[in-house]
């Protein structure tokens, strides 16, 4: 009788556990797995990444828990546009913000009852349902800093992380 580990192939070779997990090779194996590793650790490291959404600032467009592909090298080849959401890096991997571009480099940016103004102009947000009342100072950006904001406006501007944003904290944007 024959042990579970072990059986024999019609050609009579014997098909042990260790050949079935490391091949006729085990050093080719071996190869091809750390291969594996490092092409998976490249894409999560500098190509894609999985966040989940925490915090209500982006509903409705995303919601709170729901989990998102982030693509990093969406911002490596061109500059973010104003409306585009986009994922911040604010300390590392682990501290990623979801914000809306509204403001781009060299605008005046300011926050009246509510209502977005660049450059002196009401600017029309129709990404925005959940509408409130915010009033902010007006601000100058410089070359690289971009003006970020959640959709979700109904709560009061100091629960909210938004502002100015250098374009190096700029880590890529959702995929889906």
């Amino acid at each position: 009788m024959e042990s579970n580990e072990e059986s024999t192939r019609q050609d009579g070779s014997k098909l042990t556990l260790g050949r079935i997990v490391f091949g006729t090779s085990p050093l080719r194996t071996l190869l091809r797995a750390s291969l594996l590793a490092i092409v998976v650790w490249l894409c999560v490291r500098h190509v894609a990444t999985v966040c989940v959404i925490r915090g209500q600032s982006m509903e409705p467009t995303f919601r709170d828990k729901s989990i998102h592909v982030i693509d990093l090298l969406r911002f490596r080849f061109r500059d973010p546009q104003r409306g585009e959401v986009v994922v911040v890096s604010m300390g590392g991997r682990r501290a990623l913000y979801l914000k809306r571009v509204l403001g781009l480099p060299g605008e005046r940016i300011v926050f009246r009852e509510g209502h977005l103004f660049v450059n002196g102009r009401k600017h029309d947000e129709d990404y925005v349902v959940l509408e409130g009342d915010w009033n902010t100072p007006e601000v100058q950006l410089d070359d690289n800093e971009y003006f970020l904001a959640g959709d979700n406006r109904s709560s009061d501007l100091e629960q909210h992380v938004v502002g100015i944003v250098h374009r190096d904290r700029i880590a890529g944007r959702t995929l889906f």
